[in-house]
């Protein structure tokens, strides 16, 4: 938009009446100048300056000392490359992560099926107990399509039939462990990453916020809500089609 200045506006009006002139007062109207604002530039951080700050955050505080550089070679790697927030694995069974904070739920059948649930908690208590969290789990029941687990006395619905269908047990799984984990004050959280497969990501919600700003935003954790939601509209273009 140009900009538009109105200087003085002046109108002088001369009239006669009975011999009479009657003179308009003098009217001046200024509008104030546009200020011109210049756009904020974020200067993109380095790899070096990302793990700096996700180890000032406090990500790497369980990963095995050994394991360590590993863990942050592959995130350099994938930082630097496709921007796809994933690190690195075994590659011999049972497959499981370097990084404490990633767990993989397959295509989501195996933690669907019985059993399941447990191994998975029984998987992550290892990293819960290190941020003082216990989940002691009871009655993990299946009947029909409705799946119920009890964990620190409260009974939870993992299934009970959905259009998700495996995917259910992945979401419902994951509110069960942050609502644990919000009664146990832990500023930890699950996140869902789709990656091919599907996995679980411990972070802090400050933790997230960096990767978010500096990954690829469909190549990121999300938040269970943002997945099962992204998850849902995938599933209805396939029955769509």
């Amino acid at each position: 938009m140009s900009k538009l200045y109105f200087t003085f506006l002046l109108t002088i009006i001369y009239s006669c009446r009975n011999g009479k002139t009657e003179q308009a007062t003098i009217v001046q109207d200024t509008v104030p100048k546009i200020q011109e604002t210049k756009p904020i530039i974020t200067k993109k951080m380095t790899d070096k300056e990302f793990i700096e700050k996700f180890t000032e955050l406090g990500y790497f505080d369980y990963t095995e000392k050994g394991k360590l550089k590993l863990v942050q070679d592959s995130l350099r790697k994938h930082f630097n490359g496709d921007k796809e927030f994933f690190t690195e694995y075994n590659r011999k069974p049972p497959f499981q992560f370097y990084d404490s904070r990633f767990y993989s739920c397959g295509d989501g059948e195996e933690l669907y099926e019985e059993g399941g649930a447990v191994d998975m908690i029984k998987e992550m208590q290892p990293f819960l107990n290190k941020i003082g969290v216990s989940l002691n789990y009871s009655s993990d029941s299946y009947v029909d399509n409705l799946h119920t687990i009890v964990v620190n006395g409260r009974q939870y619905t993992l299934a009970q039939g959905s259009p998700l269908m495996w995917g259910e047990t992945i979401q419902k799984f994951a509110e069960m462990i942050n609502s644990e984990l919000e009664k146990h004050n832990s500023k930890e959280r699950i996140y869902l990453l789709t990656n091919e497969n599907e996995y679980m990501v411990f972070m802090t919600k400050e933790q997230h916020n960096l990767v978010s700003a500096n990954f690829s935003s469909d190549k990121i954790p999300l938040t269970v809500s943002d997945w099962t939601t992204k998850t849902m509209n995938e599933l209805n273009k396939i029955l769509n089609r």
